[in-house]
């Protein structure tokens, strides 16, 4: 559920028959408000700024639109339920959705993947076939303009663009620059043709993490719209050919909507579209469905005999990066649906060969062969303190109170930390039997931390709603504060606790304003940072010579090292390589401190942090780039021995967790897909001195398994 800000003082209380509860977000449009009518059903009202609107005749024309918009069959969209004016300012009512942007969600868990990309091609298709029959042009799609609720993706802010072409009386179109067609720019006319290049375009951010057309500034956006070429790295095969095609610069070279729909549902994943049971024509195109220049205007569109979206198959709840340094893990993450033990067979390697465990990794069935067990032993035989093979559950499940779902980890020594959906934050002592509740934060917890203050362990927690919060493991609170934007990340080291909060210039999307506060007091450590192209790819805490660092990656494959008392940037580097940052954990390698990488060619990277130089780079599974969509990286020690674990999803595969040598890249042992659940957060622990994996399913539980040993 998206969060909600209290009303402010210049808030209006309400809007003709609606009342407000709270703020849903402000941009440059307006500012969305939460609402009830007199039945008593949630609204979103988008109350515009009063500079876009003049005169009677310019706010009739923009409800005229919005009428419009209101023909729209509502499936796949945001009902317009109601449109007026308060004083000289329009408003419209729409159905509420209980859900987070497109743009946030991607931003925040990462790129979309296998059948979840699908679902979301599939169903704003749905969305636009069905705007595009009610006559009008959405002219502003984009990932901000999708809505994941609880029943699928769903498109608010259609036809609204075009209102505020005539209300703002603008001299350039109202638009994201990011998102727009050619035709925008070039001042044509604007038809359904349009939104399948804004349609791709957002496709391409949600199956990569970035636009397709990526500038630092918006004329070499505009530039790279109008004449280059699409960046489509990352893009699955099978959606390659479509999405090219709605890319066209000339419109009529772009396919219909309908027809690309049906395209759409009909093929399988991997297969090109021109294979989708048709042979192909002259050109590669499939003989009697869409060609280049087909008619796509309203009276050429009509709707999938299938007008709902596709059933949802769980996904994991979060991307975020896992942050850590050896166990000190800190941020949000999910992992989905993997087991305890490594798979039988060996592990395909980087170069296709499959890679036998290392010694002490247990393969179910066969003798152990530990370096650290006392007596060769099987899985079946009663475990020691130190013969524990990797894989084994180290202590039986604790259930989390009330249903929770777990979105955050993290742990120092036997303490771990755990934040939820609903905002609460607990501690776990690995020996107990039971969690300790510390407090109820409201809003949903993006991360939580685990160290050491003043010779106490606490836990920290950073909100969605900009709340940060400090507690020991008894529960006291040690202070809350609130920073004015969502916090992204939570550490605590070098004695202080440490929240990075980020927001974006809400114009251009292109920029993000980042922060770094002490929740002790709330203040805010440093100047703002504002050079976050694209926003942060990636971040993670750690150590660099004796500074505590704070490590962010952007878009453009940038890699920054920020002192963490201070907030002064210490140097930077380039990755230099096509793939983009997915995710990053700090780590030590054979005496250096590393930056471990995840990026969207499928590749494992470990750079010096000192330096910046590449030290190794390793491909999952040794498979092609399809292989890709990290939704965890951790790194850490078993004994002396440096490792990573990656959480990743092959093409149209399950999750699983390979745990790799960080010195010569060789598989320790592998957490494979079972049907036992969904894991949904994950931490590196220890226990009696052991290493353990710490995670939570989809019942509601904690878990910890063992590392196995060096």
């Amino acid at each position: 559920m998206p969060d909600v800000r209290p009303l402010g003082p210049g808030d209006p209380e309400r809007i003709n028959g609606y009342r407000l509860t709270g703020v849903l977000g402000s941009g440059g449009q307006g500012v969305v408000y939460l609402g009830a009518g007199e039945n008593g059903r949630d609204v979103a009202i988008k109350l515009l700024h009063s500079h876009l609107s003049h005169d009677d005749d310019v706010a009739k024309g923009f409800m005229r639109e919005v009428e419009a918009a209101r023909r729209v069959a509502a499936f796949c969209t945001a009902a317009v339920l109601d449109v007026g004016m308060l004083d000289d300012r329009p408003y419209i009512v729409s159905e509420y959705v209980a859900g987070e942007t497109l743009q946030a969600l991607v931003r925040t868990s990462g790129p979309r993947t296998g059948g979840g990309l699908d679902r979301l091609a599939i169903s704003t298709l749905t969305a636009l076939a069905a705007i595009h029959q009610a006559g009008i042009v959405h002219r502003d799609f984009k990932p901000g303009n999708v809505l994941i609720g609880p029943e699928g993706p769903i498109v608010i802010d259609f036809g609204i663009a075009k209102a505020l072409d005539a209300t703002t009386r603008a001299s350039g179109p109202v638009g994201t620059p990011t998102y727009m067609s050619p035709e925008q720019f070039r001042g044509e006319r604007i038809g359904p043709e349009s939104d399948l290049f804004s349609w791709a375009g957002t496709m391409v951010f949600a199956a990569t993490g970035r636009p397709a057309f990526a500038a630092e500034r918006v004329p070499a956006v505009v530039h790279a719209v109008l004449s280059g070429s699409p960046d489509l790295t990352g893009v699955p095969p099978h959606l390659l050919e479509p999405i090219q095609a709605c890319l066209a610069k000339d419109p009529a070279a772009r396919p219909n909507t309908a027809d690309l729909l049906q395209r759409l549902i009909r093929q399988q994943p991997g297969t090109p579209i021109h294979q989708a049971g048709q042979q192909p024509g002259p050109m590669g195109q499939p003989q009697g469905g869409w060609q280049p220049g087909a008619p796509s205007g309203p009276a050429s569109v009509s709707l999938p005999e299938v007008t709902t979206a596709p059933p949802r198959r769980a996904r994991p709840v979060s991307r975020r990066a896992l942050i850590s340094g050896g166990v000190a893990a800190t941020a949000a993450m999910a992992v989905s649906a993997f087991a305890v033990f490594r798979p039988a067979g060996g592990t395909p390697g980087a170069d296709g060969k499959e890679l036998q465990p290392r010694g002490g990794v247990q393969q179910p069935g066969t003798p152990t062969a530990s370096a650290v067990a006392t007596t060769a032993a099987t899985p079946a035989a009663t475990p020691t303190p130190t013969a524990e093979p990797f894989g084994t559950p180290v202590k039986e499940p604790v259930s989390l109170p009330g249903g929770s779902q777990a979105t955050a980890l993290a742990a120092t020594g036997d303490t771990v930390g755990c934040g939820t959906k609903k905002g609460v934050v607990l501690a776990w002592e690995l020996g107990a039997t039971e969690v300790t509740r510390l407090g109820d934060g409201g809003a949903a917890v993006t991360s939580v931390a685990t160290g050491e203050l003043d010779g106490k362990t606490v836990v920290a927690s950073g909100h969605s709603d900009g709340r940060m919060r400090l507690w020991n493991v008894t529960g006291e609170s040690l202070g809350t504060h609130r920073a004015g934007d969502p916090v992204l990340a939570v550490t605590v080291a070098g004695g202080k606790a440490v929240a990075v909060t980020q927001k974006y210039d809400g114009l251009t999307d292109l920029y993000s304003v980042v922060r770094l506060w002490d929740i002790a007091t709330g203040k805010q450590i440093g100047a703002t940072i504002k050079d976050h192209f694209q926003g942060i790819h990636g971040l993670t805490f750690g150590r660099l010579g004796e500074q505590d660092v704070l490590v962010t990656g952007s878009g453009g494959n940038r890699v920054r090292v920020w002192r963490l008392s201070t907030g002064k940037l210490m140097r930077s580097f380039h990755t230099g390589e096509v793939g983009g940052i997915e995710r990053l954990a700090c780590g030590r390698a054979k005496g250096k401190d590393v930056l471990v990488s995840t990026h969207l060619d499928a590749t494992l990277r470990v750079y010096d942090l000192a330096t910046g130089k590449r030290r190794k780079k390793w491909t999952f599974s040794g498979q092609s780039p399809d292989d890709r969509g990290t939704s965890a990286l951790v790194a850490g020690q078993i004994g002396d021995q440096p490792i990573a674990a990656v959480a990743h999803t092959p093409f149209g595969g399950d999750v699983i967790v390979r745990v790799w040598d960080l010195d010569d890249g060789d598989i320790v042992g592998v957490l494979g897909p079972d049907a036992g659940g969904e894991i949904r957060a994950l931490a590196l622990s220890e226990l009696g001195g052991l290493p353990v994996i710490v995670g939570t399913d989809e019942q509601q539980a904690l878990h910890a398994w063992s590392l196995g040993s060096e």
